[in-house]
């Protein structure tokens, strides 16, 4: 039986010295780009792992050239997708920074662990087919959209024929007048009772 060509290429970057909250602004940028386009636009970014993320991007997109010369595929590098982008949290270290009066006060070093994925275009969007509906990403909708739906369903509001006042809310609202009054006479005559006593 034939091996299935491989269509995801990855590249992993572990302990990383920066913190994974700040990796993960730089990883926001880039996930979902063509590989080339964002390789391009990390070089003005102006983060701190920008670079870190560029080399491990430029690291995937060669573990698929070398794939495709290894094993005879062709693989289009030009249409590599970034398909999975994330920063997860390394191990801290404890260090200690001297202060004021011979005391020493405790902080943390962060490091991550930095994932990308990269993958064909057509494969990309053939998966996010396969993806339940929680997980697909929300479609943004522009401004005039939203506007537009908003009247449209105002105009289908006044088309709809008025619904009639039923008349045993006016019914009720009798009832409940008079139920102070009758509670009133009820007082009173418990008052003429005690008297006569």
């Amino acid at each position: 039986m034939a091996e299935q060509p491989q269509k995801e290429f990855r590249a992993i970057a572990r302990n990383v010295r920066m913190s994974a909250r700040k990796a993960r602004l730089v990883m926001d940028v880039v996930r979902g780009r063509n590989a080339n386009e964002a390789m391009v636009l990390l070089q003005f970014v102006n983060k701190r792992a920008a670079p870190a993320v560029g080399k491990l991007i430029r690291s995937a997109v060669a573990n698929a050239e070398d794939y495709a010369n290894r094993s005879g595929v062709p693989v289009e590098t030009g249409n590599l997708v970034i398909s999975v982008a994330r920063a997860d949290e390394g191990p801290r270290m404890k260090r200690w920074r001297p202060r004021s009066r011979g005391m020493a006060h405790p902080f943390t070093r962060y490091t991550c662990h930095l994932h990308v994925i990269v993958a064909d275009a057509a494969h990309v969007e053939e998966e996010k087919k396969g993806r339940p509906a929680f997980a697909r990403p929300r479609h943004r909708v522009s401004k005039e959209a939203r506007l537009a739906k908003r009247e449209g369903s105002k105009v289908a509001a006044a088309a709809k024929p008025a619904k009639a006042a039923k008349p045993a809310k006016a019914e009720k609202k009798e009832a409940g007048a008079a139920k102070p009054a009758k509670a009133a006479a009820e007082k009173t005559a418990k008052g003429s009772k005690k008297a006569a006593k």
